[in-house]
């Protein structure tokens, strides 16, 4: 007979799952389960978010006769030529500068760049880039927005949402007290834009799509970083077939592979082992000579054995 689920180091709440697990598992058997709390760390970031938008009418006309005319006109003459209040005209203009588009001289003069540095007949555009935009017919525009970064050293991830986790109180034994967990980013201010915009587009926000043409293109910490307590449930699975013990780790009915992987590498696992299981020599051995084995079934590989826990997800 198998060993009764008292004589097991097993949560009250993890029992149902931990039966669930041997009964789709033949051969595998659940020593022991409990759960703890381990830490993410959580930061808040702000970051410029640029997109394009088409230009209005009246921004289109003042780039094209920044292009087309010569002599550039003045703002006031375009206001004549449109009919309009200069006022309009000068508002509009003053967008385009803000969004380096434009340039706008003095005397009300559209500003033509200067020739090319380099042989032969320049070409006339309004300010840099401001032909380029111009062609294309749409210009970036930027606006800022809060997200916040968040480092989960278990799983060894880093991603970013919109909204801030709630911070709680948990009481359980803490999984760092057992195994070395490090944060895989240790300092989120020390990478590079270029480093953190794959990881927002990761993160399937939708802010950054170059494809789209929505860039991040600048990213601030703007607040210390905060703990939020999580729950993971941890396995002890003595496989008969391939003799041996490993460590699972779940939320909910979720297989976490990463940590699953990390806490059974560590080298500190026997002290793990040892908390989960108090006296796991005693408890494997009996167990494994006790669980059946379908005659028909040849003894599995490793692979095949972590293929059938992944299926209980």
């Amino acid at each position: 007979m198998l060993l009764a689920s008292s004589a097991k180091q097993i949560d009250a709440n993890l029992s149902s799952l931990a039966q669930q697990i041997e009964q789709e598992n033949s051969g595998l058997s659940v020593l022991a389960a409990r759960q703890f709390r381990f830490a993410i760390r959580q930061t808040p970031l702000e970051v410029a978010i640029s997109e394009p938008r088409e230009f209005n009418v009246l921004e289109e006309f003042i780039l094209r006769a920044g292009v087309e005319f010569d002599p550039a006109p003045t703002l006031q003459e375009l206001a004549d030529l449109l009919g309009l209040d200069q006022v309009f005209v000068k508002t509009t203009a003053t967008n385009l500068v803000n969004l380096e588009i434009l340039e706008v001289a003095d005397n009300g003069k559209i500003a033509l760049a200067k020739p090319a540095p380099t042989g032969g007949s320049s070409t006339k555009m309004i300010a840099p880039l401001g032909k380029d935009f111009f062609d294309q017919g749409a210009v970036s525009r930027s606006h800022i927005q809060s997200i916040y970064a968040i480092s989960d050293p278990l799983n060894q991830t880093l991603t970013f949402k919109f909204d801030a986790l709630a911070a709680e109180s948990v009481n359980l034994p803490d999984l760092a007290d057992f195994v070395s967990l490090e944060h895989k980013i240790t300092d989120l201010a020390n990478l590079s834009l270029a480093e953190i915009q794959p990881l927002i587009q990761a993160s399937g926000l939708g802010i950054h799509v170059p494809e789209n043409g929505k860039i991040v293109s600048q990213c601030d910490v703007v607040g210390d970083d905060l703990d939020i307590w999580q729950i993971v449930s941890v396995f002890v699975l003595l496989d008969a077939i391939e003799n041996q013990t490993t460590i699972q780790a779940r939320q909910g009915k979720q297989i976490l592979e990463t940590a699953s992987n990390r806490l059974n590498e560590l080298e500190s696992q026997q002290k793990l082992l040892n908390e989960l299981c108090k006296s796991i020599a005693d408890i494997a051995q009996p167990e494994s000579e006790t669980i059946p084995v379908p005659k028909t079934r040849k003894k599995s590989s490793t692979k095949k054995r972590k293929e059938m826990e992944s299926g209980n997800k």
